[in-house]
C-alpha cells in the first residue's frame, strides 16, 4: 500500500465529503422551507379572502373574492406576484421548486467532482483525470447533460448508459427526483467515494464493500 498516496488523498476526499453532507442539508432545509411556506399560504387563503358575489357564466360558476388586507397600504411589501393555488403546487411535494434544488445539486455536485476531486486524485495518482472512473459519478454525468441540455429529459441511448442510477429515471421521460430517490443519489456518490478510499486497501482482509456504504466520516487521527 503507498501510504503517502492514500494520505493525500484523504485530505482531498475530506472536503468532499463534507461538500456532498452540506447538499444533503440544503437539500433536506429546502423541503423544510417549501413545506412551510406551502402550509402558510394554505392557511392565508381563508383568511385573506372571502367570496363577495357568485354567478353562472357559459355554464360555469363564477365566484368573486375580495381580499381583507388592502396592498396599496405603504407598509405592504410585495415580493413576487403569483396565484395562491399556483404557489402551493410549486412548493408540494416533488413538484417544480423541489426538482429545480435536485437538479442543482445533481449538476453542483458532478461539476466539483469533475473540476476539482477528480484532477486532484488524478496528480496524486501520477495518471490522466479520465483514468480515475466511478460509475456513479458516470452517472451524475449523463444526469447532468440531460438537465442541461436537453430540458431533464433522459434519452434512451443515454439511459441505457446509466449504471448504478437507471432506476432513478425513465427513459425519454423528464428526470422527477422523489425524496427517497434524491437520498440514494446522496447515497450512491457516497459509495464512490468509498470506492476511492478502498483503492489502496479494499484488498486486505475486514475491508468494507463499497456497496454497503450509506454514510462516510473520515477522522482526523493519525
Amino acid at each position: 500500500m503507498d501510504r503517502q498516496k492514500a494520505d493525500a488523498e484523504l485530505t482531498v476526499l475530506r472536503s468532499f465529503i463534507d461538500f456532498v453532507n452540506r447538499q444533503v442539508g440544503v437539500y433536506c432545509d429546502c423541503l423544510a422551507g417549501f413545506q412551510g411556506n406551502k402550509v402558510r399560504v394554505e392557511r392565508q387563503m381563508p383568511r385573506l379572502q372571502r367570496p363577495t358575489s357568485r354567478s353562472i357564466k357559459d355554464g360555469q360558476p363564477v365566484i368573486t373574492y375580495v381580499s381583507v388586507e388592502d396592498p396599496s397600504r405603504p407598509d405592504v411589501l410585495h415580493h413576487r406576484i403569483i396565484r395562491a393555488d399556483e404557489f402551493i403546487n410549486v412548493n408540494s411535494e416533488a413538484a417544480f421548486n423541489e426538482q429545480q434544488v435536485c437538479w442543482a445539486i445533481v449538476v453542483f455536485i458532478f461539476a466539483y467532482w469533475d473540476e476539482e476531486v477528480r484532477p486532484q486524485i488524478a496528480r496524486i495518482r501520477g495518471v490522466q483525470p479520465n483514468a480515475v472512473q466511478l460509475d456513479a459519478m458516470g452517472d451524475l454525468r449523463i444526469l447532468r447533460k440531460a438537465i442541461i441540455h436537453n430540458s431533464g429529459i433522459v434519452s434512451e441511448p443515454d439511459h441505457a448508459k446509466l449504471k448504478v442510477m437507471a432506476d432513478l429515471c425513465s427513459a425519454n421521460a423528464k428526470l422527477v427526483f422523489t425524496h427517497d430517490q434524491m437520498h440514494k443519489v446522496f447515497v450512491h456518490v457516497k459509495q464512490a467515494i468509498a470506492q476511492i478510499i478502498l483503492h489502496y486497501t479494499g484488498h486486505l482482509p475486514g475491508a468494507p464493500d463499497p456497496q454497503s456504504i450509506v454514510g462516510i466520516a473520515i477522522s482526523t487521527n493519525k
